[in-house]
């Protein structure tokens, strides 16, 4: 029995959410360096603390890496779960965004993380950690078996329902089909002084509360990777002692100022009424979720409002867009999420699933499906985790299905959900995703033993901080003639507030993608397109190949080999044109680990000029600068962070020798072959960053002109 203080009636309770998460696929070194740098000094300052009350969630992740490697401080934890101090949150285990996976496997996620919770901290678990407070309105009702009380939303949300800001403190009950569950709005002034500016700044909030609406909760919840791990931080929170002074700040108000738990403060106080908050996040996740031409303009709209004042009367009529809005700002976000309901569906209709049911909820971490001040989707090796558990579990019920016998597949779908049907060839040793309605391109060329999606490459697209970065680029040009001298900060910027380059330049890589990369994607080329222009890309497209629509003429499968065969009537749109062009496209898979694409152009009229036929392929093996990964041409290496060009290639080799796997790629007729890194210029933590997403790697062919059919093929398969 614990005798640790509760919730206190007649004093303002300030009521602390720690989260602390590390994504599904992260590098063991970050997680290593969290825990040194983060985690450990935090829970260590508790413990010294007892009077410091708070909740803990930690997700599911980093719970099995601390397991494995941090049991001392899963044992501090427990201790202070132990005698009082701390509430454990649940939470789906592997921080996926309930809201958007099916309520069978939200379910999974949180059954998952109440057991965890129970059998590592001793604590029966009352309420969750909702993943970046991604709010639906149906997530009372979808959640209730779950049997939990309340969760943590931002005052963005409560905002939205037209509250006001004398609303922001104690909770507000909300229900959906008669289920009920109590909301905390954490104040986004404690979410920007915590743990940003001195302690007094905070302590005088909440002072200034307490006389303003008496004796009620003032609720913070935020990431604990504020604590140390974002930029200065550490410095700030441990080197000049922040956190201990703040402890100790709360502790000098304790006759009026107290430190409590949400379910402790839920026993003792009433609702201070009811909210039906509508979708949202906090603001900034909305305000990224935009198109990025809107998301900067809703920025400029913010800041102005800032200035004149104005923006907290208006903030509640004012917002971006939601999460789900992500799906359709990167193609790469929804082709993972779609492709993650279908297996979600083969998972639930399978028999003996278990384990392929924890590789679909690892593949539901959220961190990699979005972007906005973190790397997220623009980290290759966090979308790799994605298509890695997705390829697990789908290879998993497929061997329950088939044994070890070979097969072949082929099943039309509309499996991005874009009102197309797409064709999913498979086999146990490769998988592609046909877009007949894309230019009859590969978004997805799953290597199945290997776990790997060759065929992930980001598109550069323009981003809303890159203005930003121009600005902060011209700007620093002018104050290199007078610069004044710099003033001493009262405490530590936080990461929204920063414009950081990790390298000079990088402006010079600010390129943008008129189309989304995939492989198999066929561009006809005119004369004056060269390599750098091709890069750029402005070279002079002369087709609509590429985001054009092909006829599914015919798809199948039978014994170890599936197929299927495109049609496009097009045109070549060279000067006097255009000229009628029609090109048959076919893609056959097996038998064994094998995909060759074959082309048929035909062409009507005596005076088509000569052109040229680019097939690009976009394909990933995560790093530019590893030696291990590389082309290999006749006994020669050429590295993949560069751009380079090579003539009459019949056959080549994708080496991976880090990850053990190569690649044969050949062709009907010799080639001229293109290769440029793709990179793209993205926002982290730690400030601006140049990122390699991938190489264009194309396979060019001469066409005469004149009236005639003219064939090519490229082929690809594991040596």
């Amino acid at each position: 029995m614990s005798d640790a203080p509760t919730a206190q009636s007649g004093k303002m309770n300030l009521l602390m959410v720690l989260h602390a998460h590390q994504p599904v696929g992260n590098f063991p070194w970050v997680l290593a360096k969290a825990v040194a740098e983060c985690y450990q000094p935090v829970v260590q300052a508790l413990a010294a603390y007892p009077e410091i009350r708070c909740g803990l969630h930690f997700s599911g992740p980093l719970l099995q890496y601390m397991l494995a490697n941090n049991q001392d401080l899963i044992e501090t934890v427990a201790g202070l779960v132990a005698r009082g101090q701390v509430e454990m949150l649940s939470g789906g285990f592997y921080e996926p965004l309930l809201a958007s996976i099916p309520a069978r496997d939200a379910l999974d996620q949180m059954a998952m993380m109440n057991q965890a919770t129970r059998q590592i901290f001793g604590q029966e678990p009352k309420g969750f950690w909702l993943a970046e407070r991604i709010w639906e309105p149906s997530l009372p009702a979808k959640l209730a078996p779950a049997g939990l009380g309340y969760t943590l939303v931002d005052d963005t949300h409560f905002y939205y329902a037209g509250l006001a800001a004398k609303d922001m403190f104690g909770y507000h009950l909300t229900e959906r089909e008669g289920h009920a569950l109590a909301l905390f709005p954490t104040n986004k002034e404690l979410r920007y002084t915590i743990p940003f500016q001195e302690p007094e700044r905070t302590v005088d909030f909440l002072g200034r509360a307490y006389a303003a609406h008496g004796p009620t909760c003032a609720t913070y919840g935020d990431d604990m990777e504020k604590f140390g791990l974002w930029p200065e931080t550490w410095e700030w929170v441990f080197g000049k002692g922040w956190l201990v002074k703040f402890f100790e700040k709360i502790l000098e108000a304790s006759d009026w100022l107290a430190t409590t738990t949400p379910s402790d403060f839920l026993a003792g106080h009433p609702a201070s009424g009811r909210v039906y908050p509508p979708t949202a996040s906090y603001e900034e996740m909305l305000t990224w979720a935009l198109p990025a031409e809107a998301s900067a303009e809703l920025e400029e709209i913010i800041h102005e409002l800032q200035e004149e004042g104005r923006f907290e009367k208006l903030r509640r009529f004012l917002r971006g867009g939601q999460w789900d809005n992500f799906l359709i700002k990167y193609r790469e976000s929804n082709l993972m999420h779609k492709r993650m309901l279908w297996v979600s569906d083969k998972v639930a209709a399978a028999g003996d699933k278990d384990q392929a049911r924890d590789h679909l909820m690892q593949a539901q971490c959220n961190c990699a499906y979005w972007h906005g001040l973190f790397g997220g989707l623009y980290l290759g090796h966090l979308r790799q985790a994605v298509h890695e558990h997705l390829i697990a579990a789908e290879d998993i019920l497929d061997k329950q299905a088939h044994g070890e016998r070979p097969w072949a597949a082929c099943a039309v779908a509309d499996l991005d959900l874009d009102g197309n049907d797409e064709v999913v060839l498979s086999g146990p040793a490769l998988d592609a995703v046909v877009h007949p309605a894309y230019g009859g391109s590969v978004s997805v060329l799953d290597l199945r033993a290997q776990r790997f999606n060759l065929a992930d490459t980001l598109t550069r697209r323009f981003e809303a901080y890159h203005q930003k970065l121009v600005q902060a680029v011209k700007a620093e040009a002018e104050a290199q003639e007078e610069k004044a001298p710099a003033c001493e900060a009262e405490g530590v910027a936080s990461i929204h507030d920063r414009v950081v380059f990790k390298e000079e330049g990088l402006e010079d890589y600010l390129i943008y993608d008129w189309y989304d990369r995939a492989c198999f994607q066929d561009h006809l080329l005119a004369p004056r397109a060269d390599l750098e222009k091709f890069s750029r890309p402005d070279y002079g497209e002369w087709g609509d190949l590429v985001t054009g629509r092909y006829a599914l003429v015919e798809s199948g499968a039978h014994g170890e080999e599936a197929w299927c065969r495109l049609k496009r009537a097009s045109n070549l749109f060279a000067p006097g044109g255009p000229y009628p062009l029609t090109v048959a496209k076919g893609f056959d898979l097996g038998p064994g680990p094998r995909l060759a694409a074959s082309y048929r152009l035909t062409t009507s009229d005596p005076a088509t000029p000569a052109f040229r036929l680019a097939v690009e392929l976009n394909f990933t093996l995560l790093s530019a600068s590893d030696p291990g990964k590389h082309l290999e041409y006749q006994g020669h290496t050429h590295t993949l962070d560069h751009a380079w060009e090579l003539a009459g290639v019949g056959e080549m080799s994708l080496v991976n020798s880090t990850d053990r796997f190569s690649l044969r790629l050949f062709t009907g007729q010799a080639a001229t072959v293109w290769h440029f890194p793709v990179e793209t210029v993205s926002n982290s933590e730690s400030g601006l960053e140049r990122t390699y997403q991938g190489s264009s790697l194309s396979f060019i062919w001469e066409v005469p002109g004149g009236a005639g059919t003219w064939e090519f093929s490229l082929g690809l398969g594991l040596l």
